[in-house]
């Protein structure tokens, strides 16, 4: 998460819990570029500590460094105050969430997209022995607006959660049955809500995944290859392959290497919108 640290809790804040936020900064879990006059501050607090806090005083090198070039605010960042300082350190050291319908499938989707756009930071981020950001399972969209609430209710003051629906739409012409739930989500406190375009998660699965996964249909990948995608995006692809009482298989556990041109195969707008829920991660991240 980009962050907004004002100089008094610098000068002023307490000290544990400065030192631990400095440390998440150094460690690239949040990000912060420090102005001169802060990141001079900064410099001395970490001298000043005497513990041999080697990661802090390499970073705080660094950081006085880049701050030769200070980047421009962008008005996403988080502000940091003196005032609240334990609260808010400790609402950064918890994993973001991402509430989803279902958390292996959702899960795994996510973090092939995040490989196959190189998406360095959001796949650091999700390395197990990290675990920076965690799925929440909402167990179906009826349930997803209150388990939204219950984890929002676990931040204090920094409210990080976000939510990613289905649209459940069956044309490209009709309104999505879960903008209401999307909206109750958003009144729970979740400020990053996103509703996929598309019917669910398996109408932006790459062909080549559903070749590895189901190599005994090549009819049905055929068939899914042949559909424009103002049509396919509105398939219930389950049935196509498992029919409508069958159990689907996970979809993301074969390494296939995935890149922007497999999903970019699936319509011209499929990557701008996978790339809008990585961003809306990253807000949360």
């Amino acid at each position: 998460m980009l962050l907004d640290i004002e100089p008094a809790v610098l000068t002023a804040g307490e000290r544990t819990s400065l030192i631990a936020l400095l440390k998440m900064i150094a460690k690239e879990r949040h990000e912060w570029h420090p102005t001169p006059q802060e990141a001079l501050l900064v410099d001395d607090f970490v001298r000043d500590l005497n513990l041999q806090q080697t990661i802090l005083e390499e970073w705080a090198a660094k950081a006085l460094e880049e701050s030769a070039n200070p980047r421009p605010r962008n008005g996403r960042e988080q502000p940091v105050t003196a005032e609240r300082l334990e609260d808010i350190v400790e609402d950064l050291q918890k994993p973001a969430v991402l509430v989803v319908e279902n958390r292996l499938g959702d899960g795994g989707f996510i973090r092939a997209v995040a490989e196959a756009l190189r998406d360095e930071r959001l796949s650091y981020a999700l390395h197990p022995r990290r675990a920076w950001l965690k799925f929440c399972n909402g167990g179906g969209t009826g349930q997803m607006p209150k388990l939204t609430a219950d984890e929002c209710g676990e931040f204090a003051v920094v409210i990080r959660v976000a939510v990613l629906f289905d649209s459940d739409r069956t044309s490209h012409d009709v309104p999505s049955p879960n903008e209401q739930k999307a909206e109750e989500a958003r009144r729970a406190g979740a400020r990053h809500v996103h509703v996929l375009t598309w019917r669910m998660m398996e109408n932006y699965v790459p062909f080549r995944v559903w070749e590895a996964v189901f190599p005994g249909k090549p009819g049905a990948v055929r068939q899914i290859r042949a559909t424009i995608p103002r049509q396919r995006g509105y398939l219930h692809l389950k049935h196509t392959f498992v029919g409508r009482r069958g159990s689907m298989p996970s979809l993301w556990d074969r390494p296939l290497d995935l890149n922007e041109d497999d999903f970019h195969e699936l319509g011209p707008d499929v990557v701008a919108e996978l790339r809008q829920i990585l961003t809306m991660i990253h807000e949360i991240l």
